[in-house]
């Protein structure tokens, strides 16, 4: 049950976040820097928030606790292997991007593959937004509302498309960025306190959270459903674009004071990213300690807010909930406008535009985005398995964007050609998966069992888009051609018969081209990183030093991997 504390606490934080997005953004919305990079006024600790706050919304709250209830921590993964993504981002693609003045991810392949490249990859992202992250969002949004607090799934739905749109549309990422610091506090302190107060009820008995077997345990064998090839697909592909190569997360970094506040920003978010699983991953598990036999581990968040938060208290989880909707569907609207505006309609015949002109487009854009979404949520709640068909398209699709942003960033003879093909087979990924998942709830299947499995096909596709990108960029010859295609069918077989096999030999052809080229890389290249980009300028004080923090998250790290393998 939920009190007027309750509910007056969720209206209370409606109205204050709109009259932050409202007077954050009131002197930086009028111009194309202000509108899309909030005038390059961002400190660290709000890009830090932001990017937490994009990445963490209500399919954590109400899928990945789902999912710990039933598996435990192999779960947790899901937030701490994006180490090597930020990793990524810190190191190379922060100070590539900021010191090209790069405003979108797009723009970047446009000044190192073409502009087909920049409209190729501005369709797909626009097209992913769209099509799955606002339904994914809408969806498990609508349904946690509804389990919580027994409200319509379409009223939620509709009620947070226009609060959010309202001071998104306005602002623009100014206003994105200032909300998302509040939102950010709000949902890891609610699921933060959820956690704690879920140990109390239980009497601090950490042990029994942890369970037996293999729910104590990080990694996990590869017949588990979560098992480690799936792991080191999740780190290599997903992760990786996801936090490199995705106008969501980086555009908050394009817009900070300078390549400091930028990086400093990256290393704050992945502290943060410590705590994240306290909020969205050890509730579950310490509620299958409550009650093992739930029907449906889906409302396991929704049961044990009820089982251990007090009434009165519980407003505040539900505002934590809402958070995490709003801040992505914020960071989704914001990013959509900016490539609709300066990715296609700025480059197809827009050039001349005035400013406030471009700025109009980026509203009307985004609205029309958020429209879209909110009208597919009917559709979406018809479709009982959109959590895992969107989590599906996801994987495959990220591996053939990280081969061409890192061959981009660091391999000089990359070519257009190869970058276009690769981009191709991202966008061609996502309806494949889509009939395959469809075709195999009816019982149909084509591909081998293993291939089946779409973090395996994901780890296939990426070697294939490697093996791809490096033959295409080289001069062409027959023999070139056939080692090539020799090398695709051995790896499709290699997947089919091996799953340990592929994500062997994915995590070492990574390493051992990445290692390589990072020490090579010496010499400054337009549009290409550098060692130089290693070394940033910084504030006086032990405190600023980005290796020394990166160095001691790293360690922390690595023992948490250690006591928990």
């Amino acid at each position: 049950m939920y009190t007027s504390i309750d509910l007056a606490i969720c209206v209370g934080y409606l109205v204050l976040v709109v009259a932050i997005g409202f007077l954050s953004s009131r002197r930086q919305h009028t111009s194309i820097k202000g509108y899309f990079r909030a005038d390059n006024r961002l400190p660290w600790y709000v890009i830090g928030f932001s990017i937490v706050a994009a990445g963490v919304s209500s399919e954590q709250f109400v899928g990945e606790i789902g999912y710990a209830y039933k598996l435990g921590l192999p779960v947790a993964n899901w937030e701490w292997l994006v180490w090597p993504g930020l990793s990524l981002l810190l190191w190379v693609f922060v100070p590539l991007y900021v010191r090209n003045n790069i405003a979108t991810m797009p723009e970047y392949l446009e000044r190192r593959f073409g502009p087909r490249s920049r409209r190729l990859y501005a369709c797909l992202t626009i097209g992913s937004y769209v099509l799955v992250n606002f339904a994914l969002v809408f969806y498990t949004g609508g349904f946690a509302l509804e389990k919580m607090w027994g409200i319509n799934r379409l009223g939620a739905v509709w009620l947070l498309a226009v609060v959010t749109g309202a001071y998104t549309v306005y602002g623009g990422l100014t206003a994105v960025a200032w909300t998302s610091t509040l939102q950010c506090v709000l949902l890891l302190g609610g699921g933060i306190y959820v956690f704690f107060a879920g140990l109390a009820k239980i009497h601090w008995d950490f042990a029994a959270v942890l369970g037996g077997g293999q729910r104590a345990h990080l990694f996990t064998p590869a017949s588990h459903e979560v098992p480690w090839t799936a792991l080191v697909v999740l780190m290599l592909s997903t992760n990786v674009w996801y936090y490199t190569n995705n106008q969501h997360i980086n555009q908050r970094c394009l817009a900070a004071r300078d390549e400091w506040h930028a990086k400093m920003g990256v290393l704050f978010s992945a502290v943060l990213q410590l705590l994240v699983p306290l909020a969205t991953c050890f509730p579950g598990m310490i509620y299958h300690v409550l009650n093992p036999h739930l029907n449906n581990p889906d409302i396991a968040y929704p049961a044990v807010v009820a089982s251990v938060v007090p009434q009165g208290w519980r407003g505040l989880v539900v505002a934590a909930i809402i958070s995490g909707i709003m801040s992505t569907v914020s960071g989704l609207v914001n990013s959509t406008s900016t490539m609709v505006t300066l990715d296609l309609v700025q480059q197809s015949g827009g050039r001349r535009w005035s400013e406030a002109r471009l700025v109009s487009v980026g509203r009307w854009s985004g609205a029309l985005a958020l429209l879209a979404g909110a009208l597919l949520a009917p559709i979406v709640m018809r479709w009982e398995n959109i959590f895992r068909y969107a989590q599906d398209i996801l994987a495959p699709m990220a591996a053939p964007v990280v081969v061409v942003f890192l061959a981009g960033a660091l391999w000089k003879p990359a070519k257009e050609r190869g970058a276009l093909v690769c981009l191709w087979l991202s966008l061609l990924s996502a309806p494949f998966i889509l009939i395959k998942a469809i075709l195999a709830d009816r019982d149909v299947h084509f591909l081998p069992t293993n291939l089946e499995n779409p973090m395996v096909f994901a780890g296939a596709y990426g070697l294939i888009s490697l093996v791809v990108m490096i033959v295409l960029s080289r001069p062409q010859t027959r023999l070139s051609l056939g080692v090539g295609a020799a090398v695709i069918g051995l790896v499709i077989w290699m997947s089919a018969v091996s799953p340990s096999a592929m994500a062997l030999s994915l995590l070492v052809s990574t390493v051992a081209l990445l290692v390589p080229l990072l020490v090579l890389r010496r010499a400054p290249v337009a549009n290409l990183w550098d060692r130089s980009m290693l070394h940033t300028g910084q504030p006086p004080g032990w405190y600023a030093k980005l290796w020394l923090w990166w160095v001691l998250l790293a360690a922390i790290l690595v023992g948490i991997y250690i006591r928990f393998w």
